[in-house]
């Protein structure tokens, strides 16, 4: 057996092992797909000994008994021409009418939970119905609404619990026996331990062969290597639908049979049985070279519609600097594969050196427009600098288009106090400018900056964006609480009309 269908039959087994663990009997309901068996057993003596025989043989746990499949609904499920009330059976014997909120004329049970939950120390029912409020058209069925049905019981008697529609006007168009449904089995991810190959295996069904043999048919699709970032020796495998048999007194070591599964599989002449079920039948009587160049034949047969390709420039602008959008259309043709694959192979060539003519998408994005009039605004420490025997001193600047004057702006600092330190806070890409401040903390130089912005007209939260950094050098981010200085016992907050105005103090000094 080579490396690659060694993998196929340890992760199928694996997944095999799985699936009979958590569903048990449950898969019994799934069925079998196909059958080459001159005389079937499946029924005479149910899939359900096939499996069992098969957990057997693959040395796995399985429980008949376990049936999470088992369906709550016995009785009518979908109403036509009319409505009905939901019913419920609490105790085995009795049907009782049970309410939901938003539903009294029901239509149909859309969907309810397999088993009881417990929800605010009850076991509870979801379920999803639709229908119509008492007053409403009868049939009309406008309204679905999702919810929960309290049972009242324990766990053990909220399992055997039953639902069901009593029709009340028309007829009961689909009913269910309480049957169990097939349950809907997840994919099983298997790591090789020799290769750390990646696997995911989804169970697609069961088939039958001569004799009572049961084959497993599987769909596995190749992972990366988890943590390197690429592929590997077993892994470097296309999508295959792998059928390994179990029992025949080997345990499940006999190789798997394999084929191609194609992106577009090719149609199933029985339109009720899924795409694969004639190749599997085929592959199992011995055919598999014929069931591989069938697929691939017409896989390479399928006729692929034209389409262009267009590569766009962001980056051009005209004479007059003005944005401009140019691109290079590379048209495709209606084609047959693989001159439909080496079509579009060639066009990457094309739309390449598109990319490199075009000025690359590295364009800064645009300044906005300074606005408003500078205002500057002095601060010194309450307390002498740290490493010197005179107040620490900052400024801080930006622009302001509100209606105040500079006495007013003045005011507005006036009592406002901030702490020095080790961060530098900016705000960039706005219209007031880029005002920063070195605060003793991320928060307290938004806390600066926003308050400015609250006075400019600008919320810094909203436009342009944050930007923090800091400094080696001793000289900057010392520690200091910081008021607005004064110069001549005025507050020194300045302010200039235009780029090219002089400085205006709060009061004339």
């Amino acid at each position: 057996m080579d490396n690659q269908l060694g993998t196929f039959l340890k992760a199928a087994n694996a997944a095999a092992c799985s699936w009979f663990n958590t569903y048990g009997g449950a898969l019994e309901n799934i069925g079998i797909a196909v059958s080459i068996s001159d005389l079937p057993l499946s029924p005479q003596i149910g899939a359900g000994l096939l499996l069992a025989n098969a957990a057997a043989q693959t040395n796995c746990n399985y429980d008949p008994s376990l049936n999470p499949g088992q369906s709550p609904v016995d009785g009518c499920i979908e109403v036509s021409g009319g409505y009905g009330i939901l019913q419920t059976k609490f105790d085995g014997v009795d049907w009782r009418q049970t309410t939901i909120q938003g539903i009294q004329k029901f239509c149909s049970i859309d969907s309810i939970s397999q088993e009881p939950r417990l929800f605010n120390g009850g076991w509870v029912f979801d379920i999803t119905a639709t229908g119509d409020l008492q007053g409403e058209p009868s049939g009309g069925c406008t309204r679905t609404v999702t919810t929960t049905i309290a049972t009242g019981l324990s766990e053990a008697l909220a399992r055997t619990s039953e639902f069901r529609l009593s029709v009340v006007e028309g007829s009961c168009q689909r009913e269910s026996d309480g049957t169990p449904d097939a349950p809907i089995v997840s994919p099983y991810t298997y790591t090789d331990p020799d290769n750390n190959c990646v696997l995911t295996v989804e169970l697609l069904g069961y088939a039958e062969g001569p004799g009572g043999s049961i084959f497993q048919v599987t769909q596995m699709d190749p992972d990366v290597l988890r943590g390197s970032g690429g592929v590997i020796g077993g892994c470097n495998f296309d999508s295959t639908i792998v059928i390994n048999q179990f029992g025949g007194g080997d345990g499940g070591s006999q190789p798997p049979t394999t084929f191609p599964n194609p992106d577009n599989p090719p149609s199933n002449p029985n339109p009720n049985e899924p795409w694969w079920v004639p190749y599997v039948a085929a592959a199992l009587g011995g055919v598999v070279a014929g069931v591989t160049e069938d697929i691939l034949s017409r896989f390479f047969a399928r006729t692929y519609p034209g389409l262009i390709y267009r590569m766009v420039s962001v980056c051009e602008k005209n004479a007059a600097g003005e944005p401009i959008s140019e691109s290079v259309d590379v048209p495709i043709p209606q084609l047959t594969a693989p001159d439909a694959q080496l079509a579009r192979l060639d066009a990457i060539v094309e739309l390449l050196q598109a990319a490199k003519n075009f000025k690359q998408p590295v364009c800064p994005p645009d300044r906005p427009a300074l606005l408003g009039d500078w205002v500057t605004v002095r601060f010194e420490s309450i307390e002498n600098s740290p490493q010197g025997t005179r107040p620490l001193r900052k400024l801080f600047r930006y622009r302001s288009q509100s209606a105040l004057d500079l006495g007013q702006i003045a005011t507005y600092w006036e009592n406002f106090t901030w702490n020095a330190g080790p961060v530098c806070v900016q705000h960039k890409n706005a219209s007031w400018g880029t005002p920063q401040c070195w605060a003793d903390s991320v928060d307290e130089g938004k806390r600066v900056i926003r308050f400015a912005g609250l006075e400019a007209g600008i919320d810094p939260d909203a436009v342009g964006e944050w930007v923090i950094s800091g400094s080696s050098d001793p000289r900057f981010g010392m520690p200091g609480t910081m008021h607005v200085a004064k110069v001549e016992g005025l507050d020194w907050v300045t302010s200039r009309q235009g780029p090219s105005g002089l400085p205006l103090l709060t009061v004339d000094p």
